[in-house]
Parts: C-alpha cells; structure tokens; sequence
C-alpha cells in the first residue's frame, strides 16, 4: 500500500503526458487526486511507524550483475514519515493553487504533468532504501526543475535561469556520484540501512585518493564519503558557493517556487545529511566544513536579502539564509534541530510563497515587483493580511528558538576550539536579525501601509503605535516559542532513535540566551517598520563610506562575477580555442587529410590494382575461357562427341539390320511357315473326317442322355419309398 505514495503522482504524470492533448485544462483532475491521496497515505504511514516501528518493504530486484545487487525497495522511519508528510502535504497545496494561478496558460498540461513527476521524484527519494534509487531521483529533480523553471520558455531569463540552475546542480552531483560509487567499494552494498549498520566496522580505514598522480596522500574514507555526498548536498541546497541558482530559479512560476522551496529540490541535501548522521558523526573534520559552510550561507544570504529589490528574490535569499541554519544544526550534530527546522520552515515559507502569488497579480510577476514600485503599481488587497505578521515573525525566530532549546553542545567538539561558540552565538544573532529585518521588509512591501507622506506633520516625531506593534510582537514570539518548546520533547523522542547519537536529547532552554536572540528577531522587524515609516538618509560622508560595502552587498558579493569571469568565460574562451585548435586545426585536419589520402590512395587502386589488374586478369580469364570453349567445341564436342554419336548410330544401324536380315527373316518366317502347313493338314483330316463322326457323336449323346434320366428315377424310388 505504502508504495502508492510514490506511485500515484508518478502515475499522474504518466496519463497526463499520454493523454494531456485531450485532458487539456482537466488536467488538474488528474494530478490533484494522486497527490491527495499520496498524502493521505503519508499519514497512515506517519501513524504506523510511530506505533509499530520502521517499515522496510523490499520490492523487485532492479540489478543483479556479480556483487553488485540493487533491489528496489522502501524504507519508512520517523524521519522519512515526516519528510513525507511535509513533501506531500506543500505538493498538494501547490497543485490545488495552480489550478487558478495558471489557469489559462498554454502549457497547462505540461504543467501539471512535470509537478507531479517532480513531487513523485522527490517522495520516492525520501522513501528509497537504496543510495543508487536515491541518486537516479536526485537528478530526476534537477531534470524537473530545469523544465520548471524555464516553463516561460518565450523569456530569455527564464531559459538563463533553468540552464543555470541544472549546469551548477549538474556540478555539484558530480560529488555525490563519486560519493556513491566510493560508498559501494567500501560497503560493498548500497543499501542505506546495511550501510550505517557497518559504518563502524571501516573506522580507521584509508584510501589514498591522489595515488594515480604518485601522491601518498592517505584519507580516512570515513571522512571522504561524507565530504563527497556534502558537495552534492550543497548544489541542491543552495550553499555557498552552489547558492547561485536558487535566487535565478525565481523565474519560475510562484507555485513551482513555493514547491522548491518548501517541500523539494532545496530539502534534499539536508535529508540526505541527516539519512547519514551516523556516517558523519564518525568524521568531524566533514562536520567541521558542514557546519562553517551552513554558518557563512546563513549570514551571508541573510545580508544579501536586504539589498534585493525583487519581492521573490526577498524570500529566495531568506530560503538560503535558513538553509544555513539547517546546515549549520547538522554540523554541530544537532540533527533533531534541523529537521524540526527543516519541517516548520518548509510549512511557514510555502505559506509565504503561496500568498506572495495571491497577493501580486500575474503581470507583475512575470515582470519584476520591485520594492520601489510598490506605490505605483495597484496591488490587490488581500484578505487577512495580518496572517503575514505571525507568519514572518515565526520564521525569522525559528533558528534561535531551536536552537536555544537543543543547545549545540557539539559546535566546539567538532571545530576543536573554544571560541567557536561564541562566533557561533554571534553569528546566529546577527543572521536572526538580519532575517527578520527582510522577511519584515518583503511583508511590508506588498501590503498597504502608511507611508511618510500619509503621517505629514507627525513624521518627525515617533510613529505611533509602533511601540503596541513591537509589544504585540513580542507577545506572539513568546507564544510561538511556547508551541516550540510543547512540540520539541516529543520531536526528540520519536527522532532521535532514527539519527546519530547526540547529547541534545533534552531541551535545556537558557533563558538569557533566548530573550537575546528573540530581541534579535524583534529588533529586526521594528527597525524594519521604523525605516518604512521614515526613511534612513545618510549624510553624504556616512554614505561614501557605506557605498562600497553597500555596492557589494546589493552585487551578492561579486559571486556571479567571480563565476563569470574565473569559470564561464576561461569555459568558453576553452572551447573556443578547442573549437578552432584542435577540432578545426586537429580533428577536422586529420580528417580531411584522412580523406584525401583515402581518395588518393582509391585512385591509385582503380589506376593499377582495377584497371591495371583487376581488369586485365578479368579480360585474360575471359579469353582463356573463350579458347577453352573453342577448343572444346573443336575437339571434345565436334572430334569426340560427335564421331562417338555417328559411330553408335552405324552400329546401330547394321545391328538392326542384321536383326531383320537374320532373325526376323531366316529363324522366325520359317517356324511361322511350318506351323502353318501343318494348321493347313490338320484342318483338312478334319474336314474329311466331320461325315463320320458325326453319327457317333450323336449316339454318345444320347446314351449320356439316358444315363442321366436312368439316376434320377432311381434317386427319386429311393427318396418316395422312405
């Protein structure tokens, strides 16, 4: 039953790229169903794995050549129960959204059909018990996403966009398929469970990965395994420096945004992560890099988001900010943080994304909705906008909440120095702050609010109730972190059997820490209302000095210049002197001197071996044939044969004669003669004799005659008398 999850949405896309030329806009009929159901089942799942443990269903075979087996089957935890109900859940909002947000478009079935398959794909990864099922989804994925995001076909940067994002996933994979071959060298199978069973029979054993250069450079695989699946977890989460597609990928339609960020696509490097904790606890210079990678996105993306004018392209650099957060928790060994983090910010950013497209209406989007044109466009008004408030606040506390309630006692055991957590705590306080600062900025951008103008004389003094709305803040951030911290025990205690072993099995809140990081995040959005309200104008010598820090934050840090000019072009200044040097210079001069001296050397074969050879040999085998025909029509046909043919007719002929002369006329008329004189006597004797013998003839008749009556009167006495 449980592999219908997979399975309905797979089925979905299969019937609507059969049939979508009929289906047309009932396509939805068709998708929506399979993923409703799909999650429902995902909760069954959920509510069975919670009662009676993990469920491994076993399925087909899929290879079986020498050591190397690969069966398909599923594998059901707590972990993969949640992360199913997360990815369902999100996928059937996004499709029943996208039945009125794209409605009238003209790929409407092609839509739908590359949803589900891209929901399908993402559902049987979180259920595949084995590494190489995982890695044919994963690239499923980034086929998906590519189709997804360049759906707009007709706009350049939507192309751009697509091409970007699966050319840089496409690099990143790169690790992860080194990191499953490794995997089955070292495990000798590729099924996950059988794998974290034998993690720790391979502590201390080495490969010597630059051996082929003559380098004896030995490394634990136990820590290169890790690295090499990190690299492919990077690409699809979008860390630093894999973090460049994601911001592009908001060329896409808002619902495939909403599904990429909230429910697939950028949560697979963090599952795949948290599948291998036990991998990864064993190698703590892998989670020392996973940890300071997560560290630098968080704050990086969370100071990059403030700079962006581009309402989606707010929340993409919001999404990669969290991203961090998850990462930085799984480098720390704070595996039940990250996916508690993983699952409640995949439920509040789809709700963002989700309103973001109900709010702005489809021209603006598929333009740009830029924060300084929020006046001059007309917005829709939309219903409950107090929903974003609670929404936005409760994502931009959700790091230090959960942090603070599972305390990252791991932080300085991996990184093996004690001021890691303080840069640690500083980090996170500054990113939380930094986060709420935009996500505040973004709600505040596509919702009415009073404007400077609006407050006339009064903008010089205070904004009035901005005090009762941060009061008002705070009392929800409060709250939420109630609901937090009710959630977290029972979080732990049903995720922690499935993770690595970690101390952080208890939630120890530190109640000095949690009102820092909670002012941190209500800092943030005050000082957001604030700068709304009145506008922050920097004298002209506070500004120059500004101007550079500020010209690289709003380039992203020079990331796509970097890329540009240390990758794509020496790329393409590469293949361009390929082009002209070896292949046009090389390959095609060797060719085209291959066919010349091809043609060269053809002459020269018809001019001696077929002219001079074949031809002649051909003339002189027909000329030999043409005397030995004329020499046997000559002698054997005309000498041989023919005086054979008359000396046999001669024989023949004097034989028969001889036959006619000699026997036919002396032996067989003679006996014929006397035969015939003698026939003559005989007749003519009984001529002479027939007067004679006739009378006695008659008399021997009638003596018969009598005889006969005489028998049959003495038979006939003889049979009256008795």
């Amino acid at each position: 039953m449980y592999a219908l999850i997979p399975l309905l949405p797979l089925s979905a896309f299969l019937t609507i790229g059969l049939f979508g030329r009929w289906l047309r806009e009932r396509s939805h009929l068709v998708a929506i169903p399979a993923v409703s159901l799909s999650f429902a089942l995902s909760g069954v799942a959920f509510l069975d794995v919670l009662l009676r443990g993990p469920i491994r269903l076993p399925l087909y075979t899929f290879i079986h050549a020498g050591s190397l087996h690969i069966e398909l089957g599923l594998y059901i935890d707590t972990l993969t129960a949640v992360l199913l109900l997360l990815v369902a859940g999100v996928s059937d909002l996004v499709h029943r959204f996208s039945v009125r947000y794209m409605q009238g478009d003209p790929r409407y079935a092609r839509y739908f059909a590359v949803i589900a398959l891209f929901t399908g794909a993402m559902l049987l990864l979180v259920l595949s018990s084995n590494l190489l099922i995982l890695y044919l989804c994963w690239e499923l994925m980034a086929l998906c996403s590519y189709l997804l995001i360049s759906h707009w076909a007709e706009r350049k940067a939507a192309c751009l966009a697509a091409t970007r994002a699966f050319l840089v996933n496409a690099v990143a994979d790169v690790g992860l398929g080194l990191g499953v071959l490794l995997t089955f060298t070292t495990f000798g199978t590729l099924e996950i469970p059988e794998i974290l069973a034998k993690v720790q029979d391979h502590v201390g054993e080495t490969i010597t990965p630059l051996g082929w250069l003559g380098l004896d450079w030995a490394v634990a695989v136990t820590t290169l395994i890790p690295l090499l699946f990190f690299i492919g977890a990077m690409g699809k989460s979008a860390q630093v420096p894999f973090h460049v597609w994601l911001p592009f990928a908001m060329e896409a339609p808002t619902p495939v945004s909403a599904l990429i960020h909230a429910a697939t696509m950028v949560n697979a490097g963090v599952y795949l992560v948290l599948r291998l904790s036990p991998l990864y606890t064993l190698a703590p210079f892998a989670m020392t890099l996973v940890a300071v990678v997560g560290a630098t996105t968080a704050l990086g993306a969370a100071i990059v988001a403030l700079t962006q004018s581009d309402i989606k392209r707010i929340l993409a650099y919001s999404t990669i900010s969290q991203l961090g957060f998850m990462m930085l928790a799984c480098g720390v060994g704070a595996y039940v943080a990250a996916i508690f983090h993983l699952v409640a910010h995949g439920a509040l950013k789809g709700f963002l994304f989700l309103y973001a497209g109900n709010v702005l209406n489809p021209l603006a989007l598929q333009q740009d909705f830029h924060l300084r044109e929020r006046h001059s466009r007309a917005a829709p008004h939309p219903a409950r906008p107090w929903l974003l408030y609670p929404v936005a606040l409760a994502l931009a506390c959700l790091p230090p909440l959960v942090i603070v309630m599972s305390r990252y006692d791991r932080l300085w055991m991996a990184a093996e120095f004690g001021s890691a957590e303080v840069a640690f705590l500083a980090i996170l306080a500054a990113a939380t702050g930094l986060t709420a600062l935009a996500l505040f900025r973004w709600v505040l951008a596509i919702l009415p609010h009073p404007t400077p103008v609006e407050w006339g004389d009064r903008v010089s003094g205070s904004p009035p109730g901005l005090l009762g709305g941060v009061a008002v803040t705070g009392m929800i951030a409060l709250a939420w972190a109630g609901l937090l911290a009710l959630l977290w025990r029972g979080f732990v205690e049903a995720l922690s059997p499935v993770l690595a072993p970690s101390p952080l099995t208890t939630p120890e809140v530190s109640g000095p820490l949690l009102l820092s990081l909670l002012t941190a995040a209500i800092g943030g959005f005050a000082l957001a209302m604030y700068t709304h309200l009145r506008p922050f104008h920097p004298s002209p010598r506070l500004a120059g000095r500004l101007k550079p820090l500020y010209v690289l934050v709003l380039n992203k840090g020079y990331f796509d210049e970097v890329y540009d000019t240390a990758i794509i072009r020496p790329t393409l200044a590469l293949a361009r002197w390929l082009e002209r040097v070896v292949e046009r210079q090389g390959f095609d001069w060797l060719l085209h001197g291959f066919a010349m001296r091809s043609v060269v050397a053809a002459r020269w074969l018809w001019q001696h071996m077929d002219l001079r050879g074949i031809d002649r040999l051909g003339e002189g085998m027909a000329r030999l044939t043409v005397k030995l025909a004329h020499w046997l029509w000559h002698e054997v046909d005309l000498r041989g044969i023919d005086r054979l043919v008359e000396g046999m007719a001669r024989l023949t002929v004097k034989l028969a004669h001889w036959l006619w002369h000699e026997m036919d006329l002396r032996r067989l008329d003679r006996p014929i003669e006397q035969v015939g004189r003698v026939t003559e006597v005989s007749a003519e004797h009984l001529r002479q004799m027939e007067p004679r013998l006739l009378p006695h003839l008659l008399g021997v008749v009638i003596l018969l005659l009598v005889l006969a009556m005489s028998i049959l009167i003495w038979f006939g006495s003889q049979n009256g008398g008795l």
